[in-house]
C-alpha cells in the first residue's frame, strides 16, 4: 500500500545584503501572513546573499523582519 502525504509550506526570501529594502520586504511578508489562505501553513523566511560584505547577520535580519 502506498501512502502519500502532501505538505504545503511557504518560502519567503529576503535580500540580507540590501538593508534599504528590508522594511518593504517586512511589510510584504506581514501582508502575506495576514491572508486567511496561509492560516496554519508553515512559513520559512530565508536570508539570501548572506555571503556578501555588509549584509545583515541572522540576529539583525530577525529583528528587522
Amino acid at each position: 500500500m502506498l501512502v502519500t502525504n502532501f505538505y504545503f509550506s511557504c518560502r519567503y526570501m529576503v535580500d540580507a545584503a540590501d538593508p534599504d529594502k528590508i522594511e518593504a520586504s517586512r511589510n510584504e511578508l506581514h501582508s502575506l501572513l495576514d491572508k486567511p489562505q496561509l492560516t496554519g501553513i508553515p512559513v520559512l523566511v530565508l536570508g539570501n546573499k548572506r555571503d556578501l560584505p555588509n549584509c545583515l547577520d541572522e540576529k539583525e535580519l530577525i529583528e528587522r523582519m
